[in-house]
């Protein structure tokens, strides 16, 4: 026994020593074959080093053939300046490769440009692995310059992480419509999914960590505790917070629940003390209470995300797949949510001459979230002097704001189906023929739950004082008798409501390509095809009324519920479906001479059901040419030192895209007109007159391209210039009233915009131990209509959203002139007549509107970002700044001259006139007192004015840090030889800080909020 058992240790030790020497003794091979590019053509010039020792084994010739001698199973690594680098297993199997063109991360203008439309909103399209996803409207685009923008992208797209995304690209010129057509118009960001590479196979995890900071009322305009308590008592001494203006209204806070509790005995003794002294006693609680309503809705946790890929190819097949899972415990304290996802990418070479892929992504997400209130919304309206254990009055009934979000809530559970499918044919190297097939579901139920206690439950059984009973809205009185008593429609129990939504989209593409060059001098390549997509979006909701949660969902339903709805002119449901297609025939070329001149041009047709049954207008062209010119490749150009590469291209196109009116046929809806005596007489309506004229609206763009390198391209500079022209755009046509519609919409409008968008890379240092790369990106852009038959009213020019007036930019905000304040506190104006007033100022007027103050547009004019990357060894840090100027906001409509103590102050009121004098040093106005208001009838004019006047603007310039990221790669001689063969880790600050922004913002942010994070990021390769 003992010599078998040194036996197989002798063996063991052989064994082990051939096992260590294998390496030594591994036998060298020859590795030949070419490296194409996306269109097949072959690149010179391509690098070809291993992936362990970094070394040059050899390069590409002039037709981009390679042979070189290697060890076996080695990696190799095949690279080119402006490729993404492909790594290959070392066979002596004569390879075909293609290097993909690389994205330019970080130093591309990713602003979207401004639409020329009056009427229509565009938003950017995301385009995923050629196929069309949705339009965006929640997408902040200047994030794409970010270099965390893969992750900002994976989290506006349901079903991808931040490593299935392999690239992006974004498109705003006029081709982005000639590739991807009229629902273009707003600009693409095109992401490509990965994919595997050829003779590697890699098994990644990657978890990701994020921690999101309470917010802090240093973002936001808000009174504290003390400054609003001021306000009250001030308020008060007016004679303005008495217990009839309080106790009969809808709402009330502190002092609300002062004169309604010095009312009430319970247990031997009032709820409130109603002396003097228990009085004070209260109010100054209620003074040095400064609740912090973030702190008491928001918790520290940690989302968390983990995914495992997994990616292997040959020659004839490979593929990619990744799992993963969101978990997020709530950054609200009544919130959490849950997300999987599932995805694959596949591709399989049955022949040299064919190509099919396969694309499947799923994912399912479950959320529970804040129904009717908002835990965000909640915590900006909160006054801070309320006591978070109280209820105060709110729609006649009371709320507490921690424990309505456990009564008031949404679950939503929602699925995300993606599957594609494509089949290359390739007879011969000029030629090839595609067809792409793709079918995409998105589907979500939710449910909103108002429990029995919840205050909109409530509201359907407020009736505990009579002035209250008569004046609620929720319970149901009978038109027709005056003398009735309003009752309650929901006696018991709560209210659901169930929405549902789904679209299904089916897309088909076919291609057919070629690509040749011939005499060392002509290159020409080609593509004509086919789109077609059919979308059918359905949506809906019905109300259940009586639901006792607390017993087992107990259904209590009332009848007179019905009679209320239909006596308001509500329903209890709603259906909606909606048809969507479109075909499109489209056509391009791109030929190029000596590699340096170059002539494109692309062409669509496409049509659409969307004006029915009318043939005039369902067809429209978009087209676009272009000429080019790399001055990098004359004979002259080495002469100019120290310019490296240089090129230019002037392009001219016309994009056509849906008006938002559909009339070209008269439209006709089914209404339900109101009859008495419960009689139901369905009818027909003419909602639109017939336009035969109605066309589409058409946009003409020029675009000049400059790109120039430095240095071997130490400093890279990108230039665009465009200007565009608005035609046939939508707007009010006056008429005489030919069929009963005086204002119908038709293409009576123009407009113009022009801008610059600029992009800059510089590498000031680059050793082998230390680099420092800065990127720098700027757009400007404005806009102006040029014609339009609209006559805007002062209501309509001077509100926050922002008007359409000829002569001005789109989304333009104009402004009452102030004058400034009287002996008394009261805000003065110029009226149109140049003379000064405080309550006559008509806003309803739409002519002679001159003496408005043009106070700047919503959109802004300039706009950008500027990375800074350091690389110390294995360590990276990023600094990326975010800027934006040239636009402004109607600051929130506080003032009035009836407040009450429900209502939240911005810090504005803190230099509020007080005492005469103050007119001169302050322009914010006095709290009038119930003898002014009474003395002064027409006062609340003036403080509506004043709210529209132009010292209610502010500027929204500001310059954000917005992230800074340190990645470390741990050396892989650090790592003990086994399974793990890489790791990576990543920490981020995001949303970091507001470096400037308007003092008249009073603290509050120029952007919507977004919270401050850290997130730590490891991936683990196997």
């Amino acid at each position: 026994m003992d010599m078998i058992y040194r036996l197989r240790q002798l063996l063991s030790c052989i064994g082990l020593l051939l096992f260590l020497a294998t390496p030594a003794l591994a036998q060298s091979i020859r590795v030949h074959g070419v490296v194409l590019d996306s269109r097949g053509t072959p690149l010179p010039r391509v690098s070809i080093t291993t992936k362990t020792s970094n070394k040059l084994l050899g390069s590409t010739d002039s037709v981009g053939t390679f042979s070189i001698q290697t060890e076996e199973r080695s990696i190799l690594l095949f690279s080119l300046q402006g490729k993404k680098q492909l790594e290959v297993l070392a066979t002596p199997v004569r390879l075909q490769l293609t290097l993909e063109d690389a994205e330019e991360q970080g130093s591309q203008v990713t602003t979207m440009r401004q639409a020329t439309s009056i009427q229509s909103k565009y938003y950017p399209l995301w385009v995923i692995d050629g196929v069309v996803y949705r339009q965006d409207s929640t997408f902040n685009t200047a994030d794409l310059a970010s270099p965390d923008a893969k992750r900002l992208i994976a989290s506006a797209l349901p079903g991808l992480s931040e490593q299935d995304i392999e690239g992006y690209q974004v498109i705003s010129d006029a081709s982005a419509t000639a590739l991807y057509g009229n629902q273009a118009m707003g600009g693409v960001i095109a992401v490509r999914t990965r994919r595997a590479g050829q003779g590697t196979s890699h098994l990644t995890y990657t978890s990701q960590l994020t921690y999101r900071f309470i917010p802090s009322y240093r973002d936001f305009n808000i009174m504290n505790s003390q400054d609003q308590m001021a306000f009250l008592k001030e308020l008060e001494a007016g004679g303005n917070l008495t217990p009839a203006n309080i106790l009969y209204q809808s709402k009330y806070g502190v002092y609300g629940w002062l004169y309604d509790n010095v009312l009430k005995y319970r247990n031997g003794k009032f709820t409130q003390d109603n002396t003097e002294e228990g009085r004070l006693a209260y109010l100054a609680a209620a003074e040095q209470r400064n609740t912090d309503w973030f702190r008491e809705l928001y918790q520290h946790s940690i989302r968390h995300q983990h995914t495992v890929s997994l990616s292997s190819g040959t020659q004839r097949a490979n593929f990619y797949t990744s799992i993963g899972a969101d978990l997020d415990p709530g950054w609200a304290k009544d919130e959490h949510s849950k997300r999987y996802f599932f995805n694959l990418n596949a591709t399989y070479r049955p022949h040299a001459h064919w190509t099919f892929n396969a694309i499947a992504n799923a994912t399912y997400r479950q959320e529970h979230a804040g129904g009717d209130f908002k835990s965000l919304t909640l915590a900006q309206s909160m006054p801070r002097q309320y006591d978070p254990k109280l209820y105060y009055l709110y729609e006649y009934a009371p709320l507490n704001a921690k424990q309505e979000l456990k009564e008031n809530y949404m679950d939503l559970q929602g699925a995300n189906l993606r599957f594609q499918a494509s089949l290359r044919w390739q007879p011969i190297k000029q030629l090839s023929a595609s067809i792409l097939a793709s079918i995409q579901y998105s589907g979500s139920e939710t449910e909103y739950i108002r429990t029995e206690n919840s205050n909109v439950s409530k509201r359907y059984r407020a009736m505990q004082k009579r002035l209250i009973r008569d004046n609620n809205s929720y319970l149901y009185k009978p038109a027709d008798d005056v003398y009735a008593i309003p009752q309650s429609v929901m006696p018991y129990g709560g209210l659901r409501n169930i929405s549902s939504e789904s679209d299904s989209r089916l897309d088909l593409q076919g291609r057919l390509s070629y690509s040749d060059e011939w005499s060392g001098r002509h290159q020409l390549s080609a593509t004509a095809g086919f789109d077609l997509y059919d979308q059918t979006s359905k949506n809906g909701w019905h109300d259940e009324y009586g639901v006792n949660f607390a017993f087992g969902e107990l259904a209590t339903f009332d009848p007179l519920a019905f009679t209320w709805l239909r006596d308001g002119n509500n329903n209890y449901y709603y259906r909606l479906t909606k048809l969507d297609r479109n075909v499109s025939f489209l056509a391009n070329f791109a030929y190029t001479y000596l590699g340096r001149y170059s002539l494109e041009g692309s062409m669509r047709y496409e049509g659409t059901n969307r004006f029915g049954a009318s043939r005039t207008s369902r067809w429209t062209p978009t087209w676009n040419v272009a000429l080019g010119w790399d001055l990098g490749r004359e004979s002259f150009f080495s002469h100019l030192q120290p310019l490296s590469s240089l090129s230019t291209k002037i392009a001219y196109g016309m994009t056509g895209t849906l008006p938002f009116v559909y009339n070209s046929n008269r439209r006709i809806i089914a209404e339900l007109p109101y009859r008495p005596n419960k009689l139901v007489e369905p009818g027909l309506t003419i909602s639109e007159p017939t336009n035969r004229d109605l066309t589409y609206e058409r946009m003409y763009e020029l675009n000049w391209e400059l790109h120039l390198g430095l240095w071997r391209e130490r400093v890279s500079l990108g230039l665009n210039l465009y200007q565009r022209q608005g035609r046939d755009l939508m707007d009010v046509s006056y008429n005489q009233g030919t069929g009963g519609f005086f204002r119908p919409y038709a293409n009576v409008a123009s407009m113009e915009a022009h801008g610059l968008e600029l992009s800059l890379t510089t590498h000031q240092i680059q050793t082998k131990d230390f680099e420092w790369t800065t990127n720098f990106s700027y757009t400007h852009s404005t806009n102006k209509i040029t014609k339009l038959n609209a006559r805007p009213s002062v209501s309509v020019l001077t509100g926050s959203s922002g008007a359409a007036r000829e002569g001005y930019p789109l989304s333009s905000i104009f402004s009452v002139p102030f004058h400034g304040l009287s002996s008394e506190g009261f805000p003065l104006f110029r009226n149109a007549d140049g003379k000064v007033t405080r309550d006559r100022i008509n806003f309803s007027q739409t002519t002679n509107l001159d003496y408005l103050v043009y106070s700047g547009t919503r959109t802004p004019t300039d706009q950008g970002g500027m990375t800074n990357s350091f690389r110390v060894g294995n360590v990276r840090l990023s600094v990326y700044l975010l800027y934006a100027m040239g636009h402004v906001r109607r600051l929130p409509t506080q003032f009035s001259s009836q407040y009450y103590d429900h209502e939240l102050r911005g810090k504005e009121f803190n230099r509020r006139w007080v005492r005469p004098g103050d007119e001169a040093i302050t322009d914010v106005p006095s709290i009038p007192t119930a003898a002014q208001l009474y003395d002064n009838a027409t006062l609340s004019r003036a403080y509506r004015t004043y709210n529209y006047s132009d010292v209610r603007i502010a500027p929204l310039d500001y310059i954000q840090l917005r992230d800074i990221s340190v990645n470390y790669s741990i050396p892989r001689r650090l790592l003990t030889r086994g399974l793990i063969h890489s790791i990576d880790l990543k920490l981020q600050a995001s949303n970091v800080a507001l470096l400037y922004s308007s003092k008249k913002l009073n603290g509050a942010l120029p952007y919507d909020y977004r919270p401050h994070s850290l997130i730590f990021t490891c991936v683990v390769g196997i």
